[in-house]
C-alpha cells in the first residue's frame, strides 16, 4: 500500500516551517523541487490516493476541516510524504534543474572578480559635459587599462584616441581584431569584454543600458564581473541607485562624480518656420527611418544651397565617421547633417541646432514615443564645446510637438530611473539546463529556460525572442551541435532583412558539413547611384561582417582568407561613400518643383528593377532565402494572432 496516512501523520520536519499555505501553486511546486507539470499530475493522483487509502479516522478529521489557510497547511503536510515517497525521482531531477535556473545571485558567477576588492566611480552627467574625457585620462595613465562601450563605433573612436596620445592599445570588437604590438590597453564592445584578464583601470561606457530590454545583460555581466581594481562608469544619473544596490551585494563601494552641461542647451519655440528651406548652417535634422533620411536630404539639397551629409545605424561606422568629418569641416562644402538616433551616442559633431522631424518612431510594427532619455542624448549633441556655436539649440518640425521636447529636456537628471538589471544566463548554465532535458531542441531549452529561470527583483530577463526566432529556423539544419546552434543564434543580423537570414542559414549549413566557408562576395565595381543601390551595398556590408563575426568564433581552417574579407569590407566602404558623395544633387539640379523632388528623393517613383549585387556563392542559398522568408513570416504571423 505504500504510504499510510492516519491522522497523526505530519510533514518532514523542516518542510512545513519553510513551506507553508496559501502560496501561488509555482510557489508550492518550486518549494519540494517538483515542475509545475509533475506538480499537477501529483495533485491529482493524492486527490485520488487520499479517497481510497485513508483510514476512518483521517477521513473524519479532515471532514471536520474548513476551507481556508488552516487546511491547506494540513493537506500539504500529508502532500510532501507523498510526494516524496511516489515522485522521488522526479523531485531529485527537477532540483538539478532548478539549480541551473537559479539566477538570484549572478555576482556569485566570476570567482577572478569577487577574489578582489573594487572600487567604482560612477561619472554622472548629460552629453557634453566631460564625464568620459575625465575617465579616459583616467585610464590612460594606468599601466593597464580596458574601454568598453555599446558600440563598434565608440570603440573605434577610443582606440584612435588612445593610440593618438601615445598609449598602445588594442581594438576588439565581433568582427575585427587589431592587435597593437606592446600594447596594455584594450577598446572593445560590451559584448566582447574579456572578464580573465585583470587590468588596473576599466570603464564601462552608457551604464544606464544596463536596463536595456535586449542587451542589458551585458552591462550587468561587465559590472558584475570585469577583474579591474577599480571601474569608472559614465552615463546619466537614472542608474545610480541600481548600482549602487549591486555594488553593495558585491560588499563594494561607489562613488559618485556629477557633472553639468559645459555649454547652455535652449528650446527654440520658433520651430522651423518655412520647412526645410529654412534650414541653416550647423542644422541637424533627426528622423527615425532611412526613408525619411533620404528624402530629407533630397529635399534640402534640391530646395537650397546647402549640401547634406548623412547618418543613421545602417552605415558602417566608417562611412558615420567620415560623414562627420565632413559636417565638422568647415571647408568641405558640407553644412547640413540629417541623422537618426544613431548620433546620440559616439561622434562629436559641430551642430548649432537639433531639429527633431517627429517625436515619433516605429518599434518592431508598432509607433511609439521617443524616450526622455533619447530625447535628451540627442539634443544634448547641440553646441558642443570647442564646436563654432556657444549654446545649442533644440527644436521640431511640428510645432506641436514642441512642448513634449520642453518637458522632456526640463526632466531632472536624477528624476530619470534605471529600475532593473538585465540577465541572462551563461552558457555553461545554459549547457547544464539543456544536459537534465534530454531530447530538447534549443528554442524549447530557451524558452523553457526564460519562463522558469528564477530571478530577483533587481534583475529581468532579457529578450530573447530573435535568438528563438534563429534557433527555429536553424532546426531544419542537422549536424550541429547545441553550442553551434547557440553561436550562429547569437549572430548580428537583422532579422527583417531575409538575405542577411539567408546567408546565415547557408553558412549554418556549410559549417554542419564541415565544408570551407569561403567568402565568395566582392564588392561591385561601381558605387551605387540610387538609394535602392545603397541599401543592397549596405546588406553587402553586414553580410561580409557576419562572415567575419563567424570566423572569429569557428575554426579559422573552414573561413579561410580573412584578409580578403578585410579587403571586400574596405571597398565596400570606399563605395558607400562615393556614393553618398554622388547622391547629393549638383546645384544645376535643385528645383523647387515637388514633383522632380520626390524623384531626386528615390522613394516617390519606382526604380527600375536590378538585379541583386548579393549573390551567395551556393545554389542552396536560394532556396534558403526562400525558406527564411517563408518561416520569418509564419512565426511573425503566429505571435501577432497570439497577441490578439
Amino acid at each position: 500500500m505504500g504510504l499510510k496516512l492516519t491522522p497523526q501523520t505530519t510533514s518532514v520536519p523542516d518542510m512545513k516551517a519553510q513551506h507553508r499555505f496559501p502560496l501561488p501553486q509555482p510557489c508550492r511546486a518550486l518549494a519540494i523541487y517538483a515542475s509545475n507539470e509533475v506538480f499537477k499530475e501529483a495533485s491529482f493522483q493524492f486527490y485520488k490516493f487520499l479517497r481510497t487509502k485513508m483510514t476512518p479516522e483521517l477521513r473524519g478529521a479532515l471532514a471536520q476541516l474548513r476551507p481556508g489557510a488552516a487546511t491547506n497547511d494540513q493537506l500539504f503536510d500529508l502532500f510532501v510524504p507523498y510526494m516524496f515517497t511516489y515522485y522521488n525521482d522526479e523531485l531529485a531531477s527537477y532540483k538539478v534543474i532548478v539549480s541551473t535556473m537559479d539566477l538570484r545571485r549572478p555576482h556569485l558567477w566570476y570567482p577572478r572578480a569577487r577574489a578582489m576588492k573594487r572600487r567604482f566611480i560612477y561619472h554622472a552627467g548629460p552629453t557634453n559635459s566631460g564625464k568620459t574625457y575625465e575617465a579616459l585620462q583616467a585610464m590612460n595613465a594606468a599601466e593597464s587599462g580596458l574601454y568598453v562601450g555599446p558600440l563598434r563605433l565608440l570603440a573605434m573612436e577610443v582606440f584612435d584616441e588612445t593610440n593618438s596620445q601615445g598609449v598602445y592599445c588594442d581594438l576588439i570588437t565581433g568582427q575585427e581584431r587589431k592587435l597593437v604590438p606592446g600594447s596594455s590597453h584594450s577598446s572593445c564592445t560590451v559584448e566582447m569584454a574579456n572578464l580573465n584578464k585583470p587590468v588596473d583601470v576599466a570603464i564601462i561606457d552608457e551604464i544606464q543600458m544596463i536596463g536595456d530590454e535586449f542587451r542589458g545583460w551585458a552591462w550587468t555581466r561587465v559590472l558584475q564581473g570585469l577583474p579591474a581594481q577599480e571601474i569608472h562608469l559614465c552615463g546619466d544619473a537614472s542608474a545610480i541607485k541600481l548600482v549602487e544596490q549591486l555594488a553593495s551585494e558585491m560588499g563594494e563601494t561607489v562613488e559618485i562624480k556629477r557633472y553639468e552641461r559645459f555649454t547652455p542647451l535652449h528650446v527654440d519655440h520658433k520651430g522651423l518656420i518655412g520647412g526645410l528651406q529654412a534650414v541653416k548652417a550647423g542644422d541637424c535634422i533627426v528622423a527615425f527611418s532611412r526613408r525619411a533620411i533620404y528624402t530629407i536630404k533630397a529635399v534640402i539639397e534640391a530646395c537650397t544651397d546647402h549640401k547634406v551629409c548623412i547618418i543613421y545605424g545602417g552605415l558602417p561606422p566608417e562611412t558615420r565617421r567620415t560623414q562627420a568629418r565632413l559636417f565638422n569641416d568647415p571647408d568641405s562644402g558640407y553644412n547640413i547633417l540629417v541623422a537618426s538616433d544613431a548620433i546620440g551616442m559616439g561622434l562629436n559633431l559641430n551642430i548649432r541646432r537639433i531639429i527633431f522631424q517627429t517625436l515619433h518612431k516605429f518599434a518592431r510594427g508598432t509607433e511609439v514615443s521617443v524616450g526622455t532619455s533619447a530625447i535628451k542624448q540627442i539634443a544634448g549633441r547641440a553646441g558642443r564645446r570647442n564646436s563654432a556655436y556657444s549654446q545649442g539649440l533644440a527644436t521640431c518640425i511640428n510645432r506641436k510637438e514642441i512642448p513634449s521636447l520642453q518637458e522632456a529636456l526640463e526632466v531632472a537628471q536624477d528624476a530619470m530611473k534605471t529600475p532593473h538589471a538585465g540577465i541572462l544566463p551563461e552558457w555553461d548554465q545554459l549547457e547544464r539546463f539543456a544536459g537534465q532535458l534530454p531530447g530538447q531542441a534549443l528554442p524549447a531549452v530557451l524558452t523553457r529556460f526564460g519562463a522558469e529561470a528564477r530571478i530577483d527583483g533587481t534583475f529581468f530577463f532579457c529578450q530573447q525572442d530573435g535568438v528563438i526566432e534563429l534557433a527555429q529556423l536553424l532546426e531544419r539544419i542537422e549536424g550541429l551541435s547545441l553550442n553551434d546552434r547557440y553561436i550562429f543564434c547569437l549572430a548580428p543580423i537583422s532579422r527583417r532583412n531575409i538575405q542577411m537570414v539567408a546567408a546565415l542559414l547557408h553558412y549554418a549549413k556549410r559549417y554542419s558539413e564541415q565544408r570551407a566557408i569561403a567568402l565568395g562576395l566582392e564588392a561591385p565595381a561601381e558605387a551605387p547611384t540610387t538609394v535602392g543601390g545603397m541599401a543592397q551595398l549596405e546588406t553587402l556590408h553586414q553580410i561580409v561582417s557576419l562572415w567575419l563575426w563567424l570566423s572569429f568564433r569557428f575554426p579559422e581552417a573552414l573561413f579561410p582568407d580573412r584578409e580578403h574579407a578585410f579587403e571586400v569590407l574596405e571597398t565596400i566602404v570606399e563605395q558607400l561613400d562615393e556614393g553618398l558623395r554622388e547622391l547629393s544633387i549638383p546645384t544645376a539640379g535643385r528645383s523647387n518643383n515637388p514633383d522632380a523632388i520626390a524623384r531626386l528623393s528615390g522613394f516617390k517613383s519606382k526604380e527600375p528593377t536590378t538585379r541583386s549585387i548579393i549573390e551567395l556563392p551556393d545554389a542552396v542559398a536560394s532556396n534558403f532565402l526562400l525558406e527564411a522568408a517563408e518561416r520569418l513570416a509564419a512565426q511573425r504571423s503566429q505571435r501577432s494572432m497570439r497577441s490578439h
